[in-house]
């Protein structure tokens, strides 16, 4: 249960780190409509979890969902598939929610970092010949480090507490493949009212949390005295 919390973390965390770097950089650049773009790229983030979740999990219904009828109806699939039922695509699923409802945050961060960063050093790295993935190898990502650290250790350590979205759009099935931490936690205590077991089972997380916590820390007093 905790590799797998752990694992699905990780995952959810990288991926949301490329896709809010992604984001970031391409919003960052001057174009008609980008203010717009900004606040549409922000929804995920603004509309509560309950009701994301929820349409998620209607499009990837095995019967009903939005997915399977375009699939079909494109002849890309025969019949439908039972996406939350089976434990392979469940779990992906459950990433690309966690994904999808957590971007923005990245985006709108890094965004921030990136617009502190002076424009005389992008002008300097274009006189040098330097193109665009070498000014974001060597000017933009550094100048993201201690952003990025940041934003890393919040976000782990909401998705590896997260409840809502996993209890809402599989309930921690099938056969307990998307069933994390919080989620077992929560069937122990409220479900099964094993309140001891349920209370004593965060400790396990404590020092996950706290490794993170220093080692972040660590890594940004470091960069901070160079």
């Amino acid at each position: 249960m905790v590799i797998r919390t752990v694992v699905i973390t990780v995952i959810a965390v990288f991926l949301k780190t490329v896709v809010g770097l992604i984001l970031a950089t391409s919003l960052n650049q001057p174009f008609p409509g980008r203010n717009i773009l900004r606040g549409v790229f922000m929804l995920p983030w603004i509309l509560p979890t309950y009701i994301i979740v929820l349409v998620w999990r209607w499009i990837f219904d095995g019967q009903t969902g939005l997915l399977n009828q375009i699939l079909v109806s494109w002849g890309l699939i025969g019949e439908n598939y039972p996406f939350l039922a089976k434990p392979g695509s469940a779990v992906a699923l459950l990433i690309f929610v966690m994904v999808w409802k957590g971007y923005p945050f990245y985006a709108l961060t890094f965004l921030a970092g990136m617009q502190t960063i002076p424009a005389d050093l992008y002008d300097a790295a274009k006189v040098d010949g330097a193109g665009r993935a070498g000014r974001f190898l060597y000017i933009t990502l550094p100048g993201l480090k201690q952003v990025m650290g940041v934003v890393i250790l919040l976000s782990t350590i909401w998705t590896m507490n997260s409840l809502e979205i996993p209890m809402l759009l599989t309930g921690g099935g099938p056969s307990s493949a998307t069933e994390v931490f919080p989620l077992l936690t929560y069937h122990l205590a409220m479900q099964n009212f094993r309140l001891g077991e349920g209370s004593a089972l965060p400790i396990m997380m404590l020092p996950i949390v706290a490794l993170l916590v220093l080692g972040v820390a660590s890594y940004m007093d470091k960069e901070a005295t160079q």
